[in-house]
């Protein structure tokens, strides 16, 4: 199965310098590409949209229904579910969005097939992890409702990370579509199974994972019918072990990120829990609801440019590869922005209407923590042209400098200010990782152009 991508420009030469003509059509097939590409734009914001849904509308129900405590146990336990993700992310969905349409364009459901073995082996292993984490907790604190969050997520997790996977093949495939609607059979079914729960009075951590993960399953289920990737056929030349060296080839670079990152985006969840509760937790979460929105928004378009952005590179058209990142970012960070002004103006009434006044005096928040939705869509422009141009050791730079930031400040922040400072430092942590990332993508931009690289 051929992948089908945009049609792009032949690279210029250095001797030739464009005439004006040849501008306007260098303009006219640009617009061309954009009214292609509206549809599809459309689409994955749909189906982010009802992810985003699934979530936010997850961690209303849960904010609004169980005590601080008990929440704050399942954003702990959602934190190391995000933890762990991060590996599957680097070492699965990464190289599945670059190394796939750039190596296997000609023969992508028997490499599809075989990552979903890696995906198989891989989370089986990171689970196990998790599921251990919980029964320690049990063992030691039985009545601690992190005990019961841990494991529930550690049973669920293959089944979550398994929709991820199938719906970034989906994005591959340039297939949207296909993609809502696994996300809409989700929101549904994980819509009806809480009203459920909580009418039988069953509503806790361990039952919402478990919930969540059933419903991941009977998604990906339905998403890989559609795609009909022909299981039993020969997939000869894409056997897994194979790919997950070629995986573990390009993907180690970022294995470290993801540790990083995990630190300047999950570890004041976690240090709140340990220094000033589960309840403080749970707070520090449900004010940052409604900025997942927007985050999974930006993450939405970052799914959909990244292959246009690895076939730029391996056409070798920089120049346009530069001007998309650009594009890209100031969009994102410009909606981001008008968000976080909407957000400010109507934090309370917004607050009443998602906890019904339960979180009122935190209600300011909201913005603040909106913020870093900002700070990554500044970023993901560039971020996404740097993993295109197959250089994932800069995203480790970027880490490498947002994360001891990020536990610096989270320390002493929460020890001066208690929960204010952990919003702050989450706030300072992805301020220095949009920074870095932006200034790592001009050095090489440079480089790029003294080398003579750009068309």
């Amino acid at each position: 199965m051929a992948l089908s991508l945009p049609r792009v420009l032949e690279p210029e030469t250095e001797q030739h310098s464009p005439t004006a003509t040849e501008q306007a059509s260098d303009l006219r097939v640009t617009a061309d590409q954009l009214r292609r590409w509206s549809a599809q734009t459309a689409l994955a914001i749909i189906d982010q949209g009802l992810t985003a849904a699934a979530g936010f509308g997850v961690n209303v129900l849960l904010a609004r229904w169980l005590p601080a405590a008990s929440y704050g146990a399942f954003a702990v336990a959602f934190a190391g579910y995000l933890f762990v993700s991060g590996f599957h992310n680097v070492l699965l969905l990464e190289p599945l969005s670059i190394l796939g349409p750039a190596r296997y364009s000609s023969g992508l459901p028997a490499y599809f097939r075989a990552q979903i073995t890696v995906h198989v082996f891989l989370v089986g292993i990171l689970s196990g992890v998790v599921l251990l984490a919980g029964i320690v907790v049990r063992q030691f604190a039985a009545a601690n409702p992190l005990a019961g969050a841990l494991i529930g997520g550690g049973l669920a997790l293959p089944l979550m990370l398994l929709l991820w996977i199938v719906r970034r093949i989906c994005y591959i495939l340039k297939k949207p579509g296909v993609a809502v609607l696994g996300s809409a059979a989700y929101l549904l079914l994980v819509g009806a199974t809480l009203a459920l729960a909580w009418a039988f009075g069953e509503i806790n951590p361990l039952s919402v994972f478990l919930l969540m993960g059933a419903a991941s399953l009977v998604s990906s289920g339905l998403l890989l019918w559609r795609l009909k990737l022909g299981w039993g056929e020969n997939s000869r030349g894409s056997a897994w072990s194979a790919v997950l060296r070629e995986n573990w080839t390009y993907g180690r670079w970022l294995l470290s990120s993801a540790v990083l990152f995990a630190t300047t985006s999950q570890l004041q969840t976690v240090l709140a829990a340990a220094f000033l509760g589960l309840g403080v937790a749970g707070v520090l979460r449900a004010m940052q609801i409604p900025s997942l929105v927007m985050t999974q928004i930006i993450t939405a378009a970052g799914l959909l440019v990244l292959p246009v952005f690895s076939y730029d590179f391996g056409r070798q058209q920089m120049r346009r590869l530069r001007k998309h990142a650009r594009i890209v970012s100031m969009g994102l960070a410009s909606a981001a922005l008008l968000f976080v002004l909407i957000l400010a103006i109507f934090a309370t009434p917004t607050e009443r209407l998602l906890f019904g006044g339960k979180y009122a005096s935190y209600a300011w928040f909201m913005p603040v923590l909106a913020l870093i939705p900002v700070l990554n869509g500044f970023a993901m422009g560039y971020s996404v042209a740097l993993r295109a141009s197959q250089k994932p050791q800069f995203d480790l730079v970027s880490n490498l400098v947002s994360a001891p930031i990020g536990l610096l400040s989270a320390v002493l922040l929460m020890r001066w200010w208690g929960l204010p400072g952990a919003a702050a430092s989450m706030v300072l942590a992805f301020a220095a990782l949009s920074i870095t990332t932006f200034v790592c993508f001009r050095m090489n931009s440079k480089r790029e152009k003294f080398a003579g690289a750009t068309p």
